[in-house]
């Protein structure tokens, strides 16, 4: 519907017309290669660049095809009219600080199509709308559109949240709805350096790839809290190793568990040539999620105490579900964000049951001697 009527804009006043997706190779797959035919008689065209995604009327009109990642990138542009799809995953300011000033100038108009994503600033467009008579607005559940039958909606319900189905079938603006980790901050301890040595652990590894960070997670399995992450990057692949082989003797030949996959799978042989404890964990698009759950629960039921670091809260907090177009639900952190502190965690944790029950409590004091040794 709104690519239709920019279309119809376009065809009646000459000017520049956007219409932006969330990515470029949304705008490319979405709009170019499904609908741009479809919608757009050629008669009224002069040419179709698919290179810069764009399409010449024959009046002189431009109607532009975009992505919304770079918000910079669309600095000096002047378009009578802008379509945003999927506003709720752009970032606010490709409207409050690029858009808006330009279509007030413009005497233009502003189209947003999205599926609610909790009270961000898509709720916030849409409060404003509700009490300005010169905005337009729509709601249309899955009820409405009938666009999945009652059969396929009751198999989603039943491996989907209740607080999801309510966001992405029935439109309803729910703080944190997406949220996949609850009760964080209600499980935060203060931790410090002291390790038990009576007590047995569990060591969580996550092994950079490319840009990202080496994380190392100790877990006391006898108290169930997780003692403060060591987070690295740019350190060849020995002196990695060296970190881990310390932090596993460190806390009491802790048990390794190695994210094993691709780069990690020569350090894991490596390791466990050494004679070290070591547990391989092959990341596929099950186990990530089975590893994920398993955290997911651990919190949820105040069953482990992480320590107060706002690096790893703010990883946590930030992970949501995500809808796909087979209304399948994936996990990720928002993009241009890092998972490390979190997969080290959950690695961390990984199949522990029930804390060990031991007799005695003491505690090491001597622990720094590895850290001199290696850093």
């Amino acid at each position: 519907m709104a690519l239709n009527e920019q279309v119809l804009k376009a065809i009646k006043t000459k000017g520049v017309y956007y219409y932006f997706l969330p990515t470029y190779r949304q705008a490319k797959a979405v709009i170019w290669d499904s609908l741009i035919k479809e919608h757009i008689p050629l008669a009224i065209v002069s040419k179709l660049n698919e290179s810069e995604l764009a399409v010449y009327y024959k009046n002189g009109s431009i109607q532009r095809f975009v992505g919304a990642e770079d918000v910079d990138k669309h600095r000096g542009i002047n378009p009578l009219d802008v379509v945003f799809d999927e506003y709720s995953e752009m970032k606010e300011e490709i409207w409050t600080t690029i858009i808006r000033p330009i279509l007030a100038q413009n005497k233009g108009s502003a189209t947003f199509i999205f599926t609610p994503k909790g009270k961000n600033h898509s709720w916030k467009i849409y409060e404003q709308a509700l009490v300005n008579p010169q905005w337009y607005t729509n709601i249309k559940t899955v009820d409405d559109t009938k666009a999945i039958d009652e059969e396929e909606m009751k198999e989603i319900r039943k491996d989907t949240p209740q607080s999801v189905i309510d966001q992405e079938y029935y439109c309803r603006f729910i703080a944190d709805a997406t949220t996949f980790f609850r009760r964080i901050r209600e499980n935060v301890y203060e931790a410090n350096d002291d390790i038990n040595i009576g007590h047995s652990f569990q060591l969580g590894v996550d092994l950079a790839k490319y840009q990202d960070w080496t994380v190392m997670t100790p877990f006391d399995l006898n108290t169930f809290k997780v003692l403060k992450q060591d987070r690295f990057n740019q350190i060849d692949w020995n002196l990695q190793k060296a970190r881990i082989e310390a932090s596993c003797l460190r806390h009491n030949r802790a048990r390794v568990i190695l994210d094993s996959t691709g780069v990690g799978d020569p350090i894991y042989e490596d390791l466990e040539r050494q004679g070290l404890p070591m547990t391989s964990f092959k990341f596929t698009e099950v186990s990530r999620r089975q590893l994920l759950d398993n955290l997911a629960i651990l919190l949820e039921q105040d069953r482990i105490k992480i320590p107060n670091d706002e690096g790893l809260i703010n990883e946590l907090e930030s992970m949501t579900y995500v809808m796909t177009e087979r209304h399948k639900i994936n996990v990720r952190v928002p993009q241009g964000l890092t998972d490390d502190r979190i997969m080290s965690l959950a690695l961390a944790v990984w199949d522990a049951k029930m804390p060990i029950v031991t007799q005695k409590s003491r505690y090491r004091k001597d622990i720094k001697i590895y850290a001199t040794k290696y850093n």
